[in-house]
């Protein structure tokens, strides 16, 4: 990942062929010590892992897609759970037929290039585990 651009606490990242997006923001916000912070994100991704939260059976459903996807819009905040900083994201991907799938981000492997847009926030927010939800909702 390369910083193409900082504005006080305004991020433009790159991401380049084979990064995570998630592990690749996630590791950036470890290293500037960023505890809270509101991201988006375009490009294009070949491995990608989404995952659907069923609250009823407080489980996540998984899938897998080993394609090239045009990364239309990822949102996603930085927080802390279990002392750590952590990386939240939603996303929505674009298909060659433009057909589109979307759901919470597990994975995403960048194939031709990442732009980040990161927004530092003050201060620190905490994630915290929900029993009525089943999540680390923030708190």
């Amino acid at each position: 990942m390369e910083r193409i651009s900082e504005d006080g606490k305004m991020y433009i990242l790159r991401l380049d062929s084979g990064e995570d997006l998630i592990g690749s923001v996630q590791e950036y916000c470890r290293e500037k010590k960023i505890k809270n912070a509101w991201f988006n994100a375009i490009g294009s991704t070949w491995d990608l892992q989404l995952a659907y939260y069923d609250l009823d059976k407080k489980t996540y459903q998984i899938m897998d897609f080993e394609e090239f996807l045009e990364i239309i819009s990822v949102t996603g905040n930085i927080s802390i759970k279990d002392g750590a900083i952590f990386a939240h994201a939603h996303g929505m991907f674009g298909r060659h037929d433009m057909s589109t799938l979307g759901g919470h981000i597990n994975r995403c492997i960048i194939s031709a290039t990442g732009e980040v847009m990161l927004r530092a926030l003050g201060g620190e927010i905490k994630r915290g585990f929900d029993e009525e939800s089943g999540l680390y909702i923030l708190g």
